[in-house]
């Protein structure tokens, strides 16, 4: 067996056994419980994209794609943690970071730690290089003051990776930083209350005088923004890996429903209409499958052309996959419809791929830009 394949494997007998049974109270009561948390760190999910040498599992994009998507297809809300913690978190720590950061996150999320990735605020998303969290210097520290919105792990983190403005306004891009903040008195959470992936933590936060050492800036002081962007082709991808796996849940349910369901004395699968829809479904999360893995193998291969392949996989995925969940749920009907089916939960989750990470339309303008030579990698 390949170690693509063990993963696959292992992945899905933690996720059967252990997050399936309480897939559903995580979603209802919008909470991980502290044991499972447990279990997911012990087993390295938060860890994922964490070198060897610092402890962590070492996995590639595309190891961490498989996995996350065996996570996703049973709960949305741990796979989207295990994207935030084990690839967006440690990417950019693992690749611009110093020793000694290094040696210190790498190794807390090693350990079963959680971290969190705190870019987006209320005035600013698909505009990045609008944000207004304040970085002031002071001496050797950095004091933060400012709000972020819709982070992903926020009740569960030991640490955040915040965007702050340490330039002026009008630096816009030139004057972001990405700073490593621990978790603090300073920190207020408020959770929220959304549509899908509840239980992932979605949390606003208010910086309220929130010191740290400059020592915690990865990279320079105003060189933050590149580093943020290249995190987010990697996020891009583990993003789309978790539509792919809510895709392969939701055909999963629809073709089971369709050979237990009858209608006019047979099967609902003998109907031709139900064929066709499978059909389609399973064209959908198959084509899906196969660019998400290209984007992975780029972004591994270090591929110039790969923040355009990892929009690609994330537009095609979340446009793509919510029209697949609703056929699923045209494939159980009433059913479907009803809070006691997994599609209904499934449908929910989905609609976040087209809003997280970048939009969909965000995704569109990535891809022309770089089709027209204006997006590289640093």
């Amino acid at each position: 067996m390949s170690r693509v394949e063990s993963i696959r494997q292992s992945t899905r007998e933690f996720s059967e056994r252990r997050l399936r049974p309480v897939a559903r109270a995580i979603d209802e009561r919008n909470s991980v419980p502290e044991d499972v948390l447990r279990e997911v760190a012990e087993m390295g999910y938060f860890s994922l994209r964490v070198p060897e040498e610092y402890g962590g599992p070492g996995l590639s994009v595309l190891e961490s794609t498989i996995a996350i998507e065996e996570l996703a297809r049973v709960s949305s809300a741990i796979a989207i943690m295990a994207t935030v913690s084990g690839s967006m978190v440690p990417y950019p720590i693992a690749k611009y970071g110093t020793e000694e950061q290094k040696e210190r996150y790498l190794g807390i999320l090693a350990k079963g730690g959680i971290g969190a990735f705190a870019l987006t605020e209320p005035c600013c998303g698909s505009d990045a290089s609008a944000i207004t969290t304040r970085g002031t210097i002071e001496g050797d520290e950095i004091v933060i003051e400012g709000t972020k919105t819709y982070i992903t792990n926020a009740p569960y983190a030991d640490f955040f990776l915040v965007a702050v403005r340490t330039g002026r306004e009008e630096d816009r891009h030139k004057g972001i930083s990405l700073v490593i903040l621990d978790k603090s008195p300073c920190i207020k959470i408020s959770k929220l209350d959304m549509m899908g992936y509840r239980g992932s933590g979605t949390s606003e936060l208010r910086l309220e005088g929130c010191r740290t050492s400059l020592s915690n800036v990865i990279g320079e002081v105003n060189g933050g923004f590149k580093k943020i962007m290249m995190t987010l082709n990697e996020g891009r991808v583990t993003t789309a890996a978790t539509g792919l796996g809510i895709m392969q849940a939701a055909f999963e349910e629809a073709f089971e429903y369709s050979k237990q369901r009858t209608s006019m004395g047979v099967p609902i699968i003998e109907h031709q209409m139900v064929q066709h829809l499978i059909a389609e479904m399973n064209v959908l999360l198959e084509t899906s499958r196969l660019i998400v893995y290209e984007a992975a193998r780029r972004l591994d291969a270090e591929d110039p052309e790969a923040p355009r392949y990892a929009s690609i996989a994330k537009l095609f995925t979340a446009s793509r996959g919510v029209d697949l969940v609703r056929m699923a749920m045209q494939v159980l009907g009433g059913f479907g419809y009803s809070r006691d089916s997994v599609v209904e939960r499934l449908y929910r989750d989905i609609k976040m791929i087209e809003i997280g990470d970048g939009t969909n339309e965000i995704q569109r303008l990535v891809i022309v830009k770089s089709l027209l030579g204006k997006i590289r990698p640093s």
